[in-house]
């Protein structure tokens, strides 16, 4: 039977966390307790003759609880299905840009680990696309007049 440590479990979450959480990945604190609680949890079903299987998934239960639904997930998929034309390997960048900015439309629903498979799943991705449009579009404008402002004014000299 393989016995599975706190390091081993905090090197999973870390890892979990870098991939579809980004916002979250340096917070130690989160990283400790969850780690520590899912070895614990582990080593106990373990002690009380549960299976290493069983064991394992009580253990990892805890370990991503309030962390399956990913907001990061969410706008990196929408951008690789709805805005191809953000190269893949800027596509991660541009989700993290975009998370504070679409705060507010995530803030409308009540999300938790099983979101995604819920109807108003869908109405999130369309504000969402909505919202990302809107983000890109505002950019590009403001991009576009920095760029105007930055050029030589013509002048009338040769008259």
């Amino acid at each position: 039977m393989e016995i599975y440590s706190e390091p081993w479990f905090r090197t999973r979450l870390d890892y979990y966390l870098r991939e579809r959480h980004p916002q979250l990945q340096y917070r130690a604190q989160l990283l400790d307790r969850r780690s520590a609680v899912a070895a614990d949890l582990y080593r106990r079903t373990c002690d009380a003759g549960g299976s290493a299987e069983c064991a394992l998934r009580l253990a990892d239960r805890s370990l991503f609880r309030g962390l399956l639904f990913s907001k990061f997930d969410t706008i990196d998929l929408i951008l690789a299905n709805d805005f191809p034309d953000i190269p893949e390997d800027q596509r991660r960048t541009v989700a993290r840009a975009l998370l504070t900015p679409c705060e507010p439309i995530f803030a409308g629903y009540a999300l938790g680990d099983d979101f995604a498979s819920r109807p108003e799943f869908r109405q999130l991705k369309a504000e969402l696309r909505l919202g990302i449009r809107q983000w890109i579009d505002d950019r590009h404008r403001v991009r576009t007049r920095k760029m105007r402002d930055g050029e030589p004014k013509k002048t009338n000299r040769n008259k």
